[in-house]
């Protein structure tokens, strides 16, 4: 006897007798909270849909107390999609006859994993892009803890080192909250998710990413915001310099980020150790570009070294370069190339992208401890 499992494509084979069984060997939906994914490419499902029946003919408000990992994210994107009225992908399971699929419903999905919901402020933010009927970042703007900036600037954790973030499965379970490290911090709030695991000596370890574009300009936004003090003044620097990268102002560009690392308060450094840590100020620059929502790449690999920073904007690459310095050049010393300018050019780290057809532009910039602001700005076509 052959049975077509319930729209998956997949043929369950057993005798006229009974007495043997084939089938087929699926996938294990592991770390999957869609269902519409697990539906439609062939993972195993235990069928919950009796359950969530009962459930909605039952009551109307449950409260979901299992721990983290538990399936809770899967049962609710399994009910979004039952009354949104996706019908194939409930075929063969035991809500599929007695469901109404001719009356579909709205389903309005807000997440309760981060965010100041002591703020009224909040969920009226939160409410605000359903009655506008268009999505922008609330969630982020109103969203962001403090307590989060607070570990990173308190840590010593800039922009540069949240793009290459790893874990191992006891940090990110940690769950106490005064000695929580930074990735533990990012993960348990949605900020960081994971991107690969890699085996080592018996031990997982993952490596941590941004999940979108989105929640990297937001992070990055808020880090600029802490370190320049003046929302205002971060957010008018972020855009300004999105235009003067589209349109290949560099002499612009420089004069722009002079400008932002002196409106840095002196007294931001007097009482912050991190700018004695070590890329403090290509993390501080990042940060700038990673709000201005750019396309970033961190140590953008070459096949001769990695290059510090690779922004693409439309057709056109910029390769960053930085290095710092103890001090700026003496008034009225002649020009001499920068060591950053020297490592771009000696190592060929525009050939990677010579192929793309667009402008492909090195700049290097070399920060003074002594000012701390930038030093040196030197640009070339590659």
């Amino acid at each position: 006897m052959a049975h077509d499992a319930a729209g998956s494509g997949t043929t369950m084979t057993e005798t006229d007798t009974g007495s043997d069984a084939e089938v087929p060997r699926r996938k294990l939906p592991i770390g999957i909270q869609t269902f519409r994914i697990i539906r439609e490419e062939g993972y195993y499902y235990v069928d919950k849909t009796a359950h969530v029946r009962r459930l909605i003919d039952q009551g109307t408000h449950y409260f979901l107390s299992r721990p983290r990992r538990f399936g809770k994210s899967l049962l609710l994107d399994t009910v979004k999609e039952l009354f949104e009225g996706a019908e194939p992908l409930f075929r063969g399971l035991a809500v599929h006859d007695g469901w109404d699929w001719s009356v579909r419903h709205p389903v309005v999905r807000l997440s309760f994993g981060s965010g100041n919901f002591k703020d009224p402020d909040y969920l009226a933010a939160n409410l605000l892009l359903f009655d506008m009927r268009r999505f922008k970042a609330w969630w982020f703007e109103t969203g962001t803890p403090t307590f989060l900036i607070d570990t990173l600037v308190e840590q010593g954790i800039g922009s540069l080192a949240l793009e290459r973030m790893t874990a191992d499965d006891v940090l990110l379970s940690a769950f106490d909250v005064g000695a929580i490290g930074a990735e533990a911090l990012l993960f348990q709030t949605g900020y960081l998710t994971i991107e690969a695991e890699e085996h080592r000596g018996g031990e997982t370890v993952y490596r941590l990413g941004y999940p979108n574009r989105e929640v990297r300009q937001g992070l990055n936004g808020s880090l600029l915001t802490r370190l320049a003090e003046d929302p205002s003044r971060a957010v008018g620097h972020a855009d300004r310099l999105y235009d003067l990268l589209q349109a290949g102002d560099f002499d612009g560009l420089e004069e722009l980020l002079k400008a932002f690392f002196a409106g840095i308060p002196y007294q931001w450094h007097v009482h912050n150790d991190i700018a004695d840590y070590e890329g403090y100020y290509a993390s501080v620059f990042y940060a700038l570009f990673a709000a201005a929502g750019l396309d970033l790449t961190v140590e953008d690999s070459t096949s001769r070294g990695r290059v510090d920073l690779t922004v693409r904007l439309d057709d056109r690459v910029c390769l960053f370069e930085f290095k710092v310095v103890e001090s700026a050049p003496a008034s009225g010393a002649s020009a001499r190339p920068t060591a950053a300018m020297t490592q771009l050019r000696e190592r060929g780290y525009a050939d990677k992208y010579r192929a793309s057809g667009g402008p492909v532009h090195l700049i290097a910039v070399e920060f003074s401890k002594q000012t701390r602001n930038v030093a040196a700005f030197e640009t070339a076509s590659a």
